[in-house]
């Protein structure tokens, strides 16, 4: 499940103030033109394709004095842009009410650790500090990105838990701990980052997965399993079952 980030870069001479900025219009073009090119929509790791990167220009004084993590910016980091609604990956939005964080600030960690879901479940064997040690390594980059996309990257990484727990549980014959991964994989397509960012109908793809590996679909496990990039992936290519689920969803607006 991707991610959107504003790449923060310098522009001539090293003044980030003068860097030229990528219109809305572009972005959706940009955004457009990838829906067109591929078959299917991606909805995996976040340091996966993006569909459309914008490279933001901010104010010389902040790159010149640096800022932590949090970086205070509401919205757009462009005053007097409207660029406040962010399409990643042609499937995932951000709205304009969150807080942009840098990935590249040496607090990453700490902020990170600060938005640790309490109430989401852990798969088996997984810790919390785990977890968010993966998170922290997933998130670092020279970017902006929406506070938002942080509490996705835990909820979509423990997702993926989830669908190996499921798998290993099967592999082992035992029953209530697949029922229990079942369960909390079935529940995963309403967990609130997930559904905040939906913008492509990614939590009715999980729940069409969900009803068929709590019907004890082993395969659909598989191909969720390879489509997220979780380690129980058997590393057996399942693009047709994939791409029927597709068709299931989306039907003629793929």
């Amino acid at each position: 499940m991707n991610s959107c980030y504003l790449r923060v870069e310098s522009g001539p001479g090293g003044d980030a103030a003068s860097l030229a900025t990528v219109s809305d219009g572009d972005a959706l073009r940009a955004v457009r033109r990838t829906r067109r090119e591929r078959r299917r929509p991606r909805w995996g790791l976040i340091t996966g394709a993006i569909a459309a990167t914008l490279v933001v220009g901010i104010p010389a004084g902040a790159a010149a004095a640096g800022f932590m993590a949090r970086t205070g910016w509401f919205g757009s980091p462009n005053p007097g842009d409207h660029r406040d609604h962010c399409i990643s990956a042609e499937v995932t939005e951000y709205a304009g009410d969150d807080e942009w964080i840098d990935l590249s600030a040496p607090d990453l960690d700490k902020v990170v650790a600060s938005g640790y879901p309490t109430w989401m479940p852990l798969a088996p064997g997984v810790t919390r500090e785990d977890l968010t040690a993966r998170v922290i390594g997933i998130s670092s980059a020279d970017a902006l990105t929406p506070v938002t996309s942080l509490r996705r990257t835990y909820e979509s990484e423990s997702y993926k838990d989830w669908l190996t727990a499921w798998i290993a549980a099967n592999d082992r014959g035992d029953t209530a701990a697949q029922e229990t991964a079942s369960r909390v994989i079935t529940e995963a397509a309403d967990w609130p980052a997930i559904v905040a960012t939906d913008g492509g109908r990614i939590t009715d793809i999980m729940r069409v997965f969900a009803e068929r590996i709590a019907a004890g679909d082993r395969e659909a496990a598989q191909a969720a399993a390879e489509y997220e990039g979780a380690p129980g992936w058997d590393g057996i290519d399942r693009h047709e079952l994939t791409d029927e689920i597709f068709e299931e969803v989306y039907g003629d607006d793929r």
